[in-house]
């Protein structure tokens, strides 16, 4: 990275910042025929000056015409260049994000276009991913969002072992290097906005009938570290979720993950005990009971708002039990599958084949189900379990390899920003002359011991449970 890039960046902000405090003409009424002079794409720092001018405090000039110029920014400006200009960015980001000034959904695609141009990877979490979840979700603007949402968040703002790099414009850069509340990208993030974001993530994926991804969210808020190793309210209403999620998932309860803290988890016992009542009757053949159960907490799903979730879980468990067969057959008759199903809407076995074939087939067409209903020469129909995955084409193969690659070399910045960051950890450092020590004293008594040693669970979680 030439050098003498960053310095020319830096004397253009510094007249910028001078052009704009005193213009020659007034930008009110100016500002937008300037606009149209200046290139987003090529001159992105000129034309977010001016713009920011003309939309704060409040919009001065022609509103329809700088709204329209607002758009064309977030959607193609040069993200090299707004590095240098993080704060305006990010004051640009919360008021579209205020739902005001655009109409939603363009400001959440603007939003969603804005945080990956600053971060293709999508890694850091800011200030900005909370608004626009918020502003996505309570628009039911999801699908735009989604972009963003899907994305595996791995470093957040805050974090330790943070240096300013020499130039902010190296595109080689992780994204936690240039992202953060010192360069103006982010406001700082507390552990609440982390909660919430991740709970308004499920609840979105839920809506799109997504489970495996919002059974991921709601597990990170459910599982989420707290200074006490106790549970917040938002952690409790995740839990319940979770448990619901789990059976559209899974199909049956699943215990909660080993790294779930101990006070956490035995409040969920308490708190969550009519979800998991539920939970524990859905992988039975228990049908009339599991109706039963939920028409009996009624009061308490509609308290949590999970009246919809409630009512997918009763919709899935034929379904399940549909699929559950598989374990035993190969291939079924739809009679068979009638008799040995029932639906927990109604506590019964359905009242004709072709009501169950009607499921089936919707459970083909929606991907829930592998298979094919087939019909025999004495007019039998069949349900045939086709395995869940089938071998690949040398063609889809080498498409899969080439896309594979792609993520993972997009991933290096990432994986030497947290290589880097881990081994200056104090944590880390404590760890490895602890195992040096140990590794000296054992060759002393047993050259031969080489790979055979161990490291103690105590060491491995030294510095990690006792530092809130």
């Amino acid at each position: 990275m030439d050098p003498a890039l960053a310095t020319f960046i830096q004397t253009h902000l510094v007249k910028l910042a001078e052009l704009i405090k005193e213009p020659p003409l007034p930008l009110d009424q100016y500002g937008a025929q300037l606009l149209e002079l200046i290139d987003p794409e090529v001159n992105s720092l000129s034309y977010m000056a001016v713009l920011h001018t003309l939309l704060l405090p409040n919009v001065t000039g022609p509103r329809e015409v700088i709204l329209e110029k607002l758009v064309k920014f977030l959607l193609g400006f040069d993200p090299r260049q707004i590095r240098y200009a993080g704060s305006h960015l990010l004051e640009i980001l919360t008021l579209v994000c205020g739902g005001s000034i655009l109409p939603p959904s363009v400001a959440v695609e603007a939003v969603s276009t804005a945080i990956l141009k600053i971060d293709p990877a999508g890694a850091m979490f800011t200030s900005s991913h909370l608004q626009l979840a918020r502003l996505a979700y309570s628009t039911n603007n999801i699908d735009p969002a989604l972009k963003v949402i899907e994305k595996n968040i791995v470093f957040y703002p805050g974090m330790a072992n943070w240096k300013k790099p020499s130039m902010l414009c190296d595109m080689t850069l992780s994204p936690s290097v240039y992202i953060h509340k010192e360069t103006g990208f982010t406001n700082p993030v507390k552990a609440a906005s982390v909660l919430e974001y991740d709970m308004l993530a499920g609840m979105m994926f839920c809506s799109k009938r997504d489970w495996t991804k919002a059974h991921a969210a709601f597990e990170r808020v459910v599982s989420y570290p707290t200074r006490d190793g106790g549970c917040s309210k938002i952690m409790a209403e995740a839990y319940k979720k979770w448990v619901l999620v789990s059976l559209l998932f899974k199909g049956k309860l699943v215990p909660l993950p080993l790294y779930t803290g101990p006070a956490a988890a035995k409040n969920y016992q308490t708190l969550g005990k009519p979800y998991k009542d539920v939970g524990s009757l859905f992988d039975t053949t228990n049908a009339g009971e599991l109706r039963t159960e939920v028409e009996k907490s009624n009061q308490i799903w509609q308290e949590d708002n999970n009246v919809g979730l409630i009512q997918e879980v009763l919709s899935a468990y034929q379904e399940w039990q549909i699929k559950n067969l598989q374990n035993i057959y190969s291939k079924v008759s739809i009679a068979e599958i009638r008799q040995q199903t029932k639906s927990a809407q109604t506590g019964s076995i359905l009242s004709s084949d072709d009501d169950i074939e009607a499921l089936i087939r919707n459970m083909i067409i929606s991907n829930s189900l592998k298979g094919v209903i087939e019909k025999n020469d004495d007019g039998t129909v069949f349900l045939t379990f086709l395995p869940a995955s089938t071998a690949l084409s040398e063609a889809e193969f080498a498409q899969e390899m080439t896309k594979t690659a792609v993520q993972l070399k997009a991933l290096d910045p990432i994986f030497k920003a947290t290589n880097e960051r881990l081994g200056t950890s104090r944590e880390y450092i404590k760890h490895m002359i602890k195992e040096q020590k140990r590794a000296a004293d054992k060759s002393e008594l047993d050259p031969t011991m080489g790979f055979e040693s161990h490291v103690d669970d105590e060491d491995l979680m030294g510095g990690v449970m006792s530092t809130t």
